[in-house]
């Protein structure tokens, strides 16, 4: 079976594809952005992978938590090469895919990214199990729920934020990788969480400044 997938919940953008025996992936950071660069990215890897579009059998795509804007750009790229080859979507956790980074690690591990100003999203894992599910909370009710975890490592763009109650772990730890996020593809493919490309959405867990503007400017009215 040929997957291909790809994660865009972060400042980088993670690739990945497999055809069952060889495993390719790639991490692109730049300052090129994702709705920029992602498109001559993906051709150009799966060249160099020597596979077509059309020869993918799965697709899977990172749904967050993250940045609003990277993961619509990211999930509608999948989804308009499912619907052009009538192929379908496995959607993944993206902070389980960054927790695998640390799968040795005996403490807890805490995902923590930056959303709205005064919020984080945040999630936490043990040996890989989850603990906490994607959540947004206030920053000072994330610092609450840490102190409750066993010796938390924190990884994530808000990671530093936390160093006063949690060990921080290291800057590229913070990134999903393609091996990990194929690994997951297809653990959730045996466990059918497979979509039709239009059924899979992002994991949005906070409405965009957008959403929230427009409901204060009816609020004043």
């Amino acid at each position: 079976m040929k997957i291909f997938a790809l994660d865009t919940s972060t400042e980088a953008i993670c690739v990945g594809y497999t055809d069952g025996q060889n495993f390719y992936s790639m991490n692109y950071f730049g300052v090129e952005k994702h709705a920029v660069k992602l498109a001559p990215l993906v051709n150009d890897f799966l060249k160099l992978c020597d596979v077509k579009v059309s020869d993918i059998d799965v697709f899977g795509c990172g749904i967050g938590p993250g940045s609003l804007t990277s993961l619509r750009i990211g999930l509608a790229f999948v989804q308009a090469m499912a619907c052009v080859t009538s192929k379908p979507i496995v959607p993944v956790v993206s902070s389980k895919v960054v927790a695998m980074n640390l799968s040795g690690c005996e403490q807890d591990v805490v995902i923590v990214k930056k959303a709205r100003e005064g919020f984080v999203y945040i999630s936490c894992y043990r040996s890989l199990q989850e603990v906490l599910a994607p959540s947004v909370l206030e920053i000072e009710k994330a610092f609450d729920i840490l102190r409750n975890f066993k010796d938390p490592v924190v990884v994530g763009d808000a990671a530093h934020m936390f160093e006063s109650v949690a060990l921080v772990g290291k800057k590229e730890l913070q990134y999903p990788r393609g091996e990990f996020l194929l690994h997951e593809v297809m653990q959730n493919f045996k466990a059918n969480v497979v979509r039709k490309p239009h059924e899979v959405e992002p994991l949005y867990l906070q409405k965009s400044i957008a959403e929230m503007n427009l409901e204060k400017r009816l609020k004043g009215q």
